[in-house]
């Protein structure tokens, strides 16, 4: 059985006063745009070698694959770290499996400008995040759709199903796996999740979806 490490890309890591760079949230508000955009461009940079030192370390301890979960939290600067850890990992480590594992169903624009291969990052769902994940080198990618509390199962499932089965669609040789966890893949908010819902939310996503796993 495949030993996975996984660990969590979180910009906000590297934002003073316990980081090295400046805090965009704290940037944005301020009017200082530029300053803000500068500062996220920074953290990609100090993210990327962590990642990439992490996966190494965990390679040489054995591990067959790192999960990088979850991704794009802190915005679209947030998603090109992972993606550029991911191409740097899988160069360094080719037989190391990398799952890159969404935070949500679309990539917040926190910088705005960012893009990777040419593609902007801001604002991509599910079935365009794939494309960029395996241009990386990913080997499984954890798609997100968001919960919308304010509406029933049945009409969240059915949005779920319309993301997904575009996502596996148009995704190549990559493995698609999705989050169906509290808030996510249809799933309600709540502490206790129902089985019902569960195993309903499961069953739709492969039967209809035709997902590689969960």
């Amino acid at each position: 059985m495949p030993i996975l490490y996984g660990g969590m890309p979180n910009l906000g890591f590297y934002t003073k006063p316990d980081g090295p760079v400046d805090n965009w949230a704290e940037l944005l508000p301020n009017g200082k745009i530029d300053e803000a955009m500068k500062a996220q461009e920074e953290a990609v940079g100090y993210a990327v070698h962590d990642m990439v030192f992490t996966a190494g370390e965990m390679y040489e301890a054995g591990a067959d694959g790192i999960n990088l979960d979850t991704c794009g939290a802190a915005g679209d600067a947030d998603f090109l770290a992972s993606l550029e850890a991911c191409e740097q990992i899988k160069e360094k480590y080719p037989d190391m499996g990398v799952e890159i594992g969404m935070a949500g169903e679309f990539v917040l624009g926190m910088h705005g400008k960012l893009e990777y291969d040419g593609v902007r990052l801001a604002g991509l769902y599910p079935h365009k995040q794939v494309a960029l994940a395996e241009k990386a080198g990913a080997t499984i990618f954890g798609a997100v759709v968001n919960t919308n509390t304010g509406k029933s199962f049945p009409w969240n499932i059915a949005r779920v199903c319309t993301y997904i089965k575009e996502t596996v669609k148009v995704a190549g040789k990559i493995a698609v796996h999705v989050n169906v966890g509290m808030g996510v893949g249809g799933i309600p908010m709540c502490e206790v999740i129902p089985g019902d819902v569960v195993s309903r939310a499961d069953k739709a996503l492969i039967e209809i979806c035709k997902i590689d796993g969960l």
